[in-house]
C-alpha cells in the first residue's frame, strides 16, 4: 500500500459541540438557518446538515447556520425554532418532539423544509429496499414489513408538515413529484472543507509516490451500510476471477459486507477487510488504492443515490468504475475521469483499467480530482444552498 508522510491520524468529529456553542453559531447572522437530524453521524448528517451549515458560515456574509438533534432538550429546541428564519428537517421520521419543533418554528414565521438524500419516503419502494438489503427470508416477515412501511410513512408525514422538499439530484426530484405536491429543490452532496484539505494532502503524497505501488494494483470497495449486498453481487464474480487469475491484484473492502453471501466466499485470504472508520481516515484508505468500485443495480432507488463514492475517490486522485446510474453517468465521462460499466462487463472494465493503469488510470484519477474540486466543494455549492434556504429557487 502507499505510505504517506502524514500516515494515520486520530480524527475527532467536529460537530460534537455543546448546545451553547451551536446556539451562538445560529444567532450570529441576520438570516439564520437551523438544521435538524435525529442523531449526528458520518453519512447523511455530515453531507446534508454539517457540510451545508459550515458552507453557509464560511462563505456567506450576514447568514449563519447550525445543527441540532434529538440529543438537544425541548427547551433549547424551542429557542432554535423561535430564532431561525429557515429550518431544515433532514430525514427525520415522525415523533412528538419533531412535530412540536416544526409547529413552533412555523408559528414563529420560519420557513420549514424537508431534506432527504434517499428515496425512502415512498412506500412503493420498500419491497425493493428490503430485498436489496437481503432481509427477505422464508417465514414470518411481519415485523420487517411493519418496521419499514412504518418508517416510510413517518418520514412522509414529516415531509408533508413542511413547505418544501430538498433532494440530491434531478432524477430523485422527478420521482418525488409522483408522491408530493411540495415545491422541490436540488442541493447535491458535496465534500466539507476538512475533507477537501486532507484529500489534497493525500493526493499530493500519491503524486510524489508516482501514483503506483511497485507493480501491484489495489481495488477498493467502500461500503457505508449493509444495504449493498445485491449491488456488490454485480462485481463479485468478476473480482473472484480476477483474484484467481492475477497475483498482482489486491482487494480492499471497508465497511459492512458479508462475503459469505457472495462469489468471494472462500477467498477471504485474498481480501483485506477493514471496519467502518472516521470519514477522514476513509480518505486515506481510498488513497492507498488504485481503483474504486461503485456497483449499483439499476433500480429507481439506486438512480436516486448521489455520486459521493465518485467524489470521495476522485478527491484523492483515484478513478472509479461505476454502474450507469443517473448521477454516476452525469458525473463520469467514461474513459476520461473514470469508467461507466455495463452490468455484464465488470471483468472487462477491471482488466482494461488494470492493464492500462500507468497510461490511462493515473490520468483518469487526476481528471477526476480536478472535476471534483470544480464541482463538489463548499465554494461551488454554497450559492445553491443559499438560494434554496432563502426560497429564491424551487420547482
Amino acid at each position: 500500500m502507499f505510505e504517506f508522510a502524514s500516515a494515520q491520524r486520530k480524527h475527532s468529529f467536529p460537530w460534537d459541540l455543546p448546545i451553547s456553542t451551536r446556539l451562538r453559531m445560529l444567532q450570529d447572522g441576520d438570516v439564520k438557518v437551523a438544521y435538524f437530524y435525529p442523531t449526528p453521524d458520518t453519512s447523511t448528517f455530515r453531507y446534508r446538515c454539517f457540510n451545508t451549515a459550515c458552507a453557509i458560515n464560511a462563505y456567506v456574509d450576514a447568514m449563519s447556520a447550525s445543527w441540532f438533534s434529538n440529543k438537544d432538550d425541548d427547551q433549547h429546541l424551542e429557542v432554535v425554532a423561535k430564532a431561525a428564519d429557515t429550518v431544515v428537517i433532514c430525514r427525520a421520521a415522525y415523533t412528538g418532539k419533531v412535530a412540536r419543533f416544526i409547529q413552533i418554528a412555523r408559528r414563529w414565521g420560519a420557513r420549514v423544509l424537508f431534506d432527504c438524500d434517499d428515496y425512502v419516503f415512498d412506500y412503493r419502494e420498500i419491497p425493493s429496499i428490503v430485498s436489496a438489503q437481503g432481509q427477505v427470508r422464508d417465514g414470518d416477515m411481519e415485523s420487517v414489513w411493519n418496521t419499514w412501511f412504518g418508517w416510510a410513512g413517518r418520514l412522509k408525514l414529516v415531509m408533508e408538515m413542511c413547505e418544501g422538499l430538498i433532494v440530491t439530484n434531478d432524477y430523485m426530484a422527478e420521482q418525488a413529484r409522483q408522491v408530493t405536491n411540495l415545491p422541490i429543490s436540488v442541493i447535491p452532496n458535496f465534500m466539507g472543507d476538512d475533507q477537501v484539505a486532507y484529500s489534497s494532502e493525500l493526493a499530493q503524497a500519491r503524486d510524489q509516490a508516482g501514483n503506483r505501488r511497485n507493480g501491484r494494483i489495489a481495488v477498493g470497495y467502500f461500503s457505508g451500510s449493509p444495504s449493498h449486498v445485491r449491488d456488490f453481487g454485480l462485481v463479485a464474480g468478476a473480482l473472484r476471477q480476477l483474484l484467481w487469475e492475477r497475483s498482482d491484484v489486491d482487494l480492499r473492502i471497508v465497511g459492512h459486507l458479508d462475503l459469505e453471501d457472495t462469489d468471494l466466499a472462500g477467498m477471504e485470504d485474498r481480501v483485506e477487510r477493514l471496519p467502518l472508520v472516521h470519514y477522514l481516515e476513509l480518505q486515506r484508505l481510498i488513497a492507498q488504492t488504485e481503483i474504486s468500485l461503485s456497483p449499483l443495480e439499476l433500480t429507481r432507488f439506486n438512480n436516486c443515490k448521489s455520486e459521493l463514492k465518485y467524489f470521495d475517490a476522485g478527491a484523492v486522485s483515484v478513478p472509479t468504475i461505476a454502474s450507469a446510474t443517473y448521477t454516476m453517468s452525469a458525473a463520469i465521462t467514461s474513459g476520461v475521469n473514470g469508467l461507466i460499466c455495463d452490468d455484464y462487463d465488470w471483468l472487462g472494465a477491471l482488466t482494461w483499467l488494470i492493464d492500462n493503469y500507468d497510461s490511462a488510470g493515473v490520468e483518469m484519477g487526476r481528471q477526476a480530482r480536478q472535476h471534483c474540486l470544480d464541482t463538489y466543494t463548499p465554494r461551488q455549492v454554497v450559492s445553491t444552498i443559499v438560494s434554496v434556504v432563502k426560497g429564491d429557487e424551487g420547482h
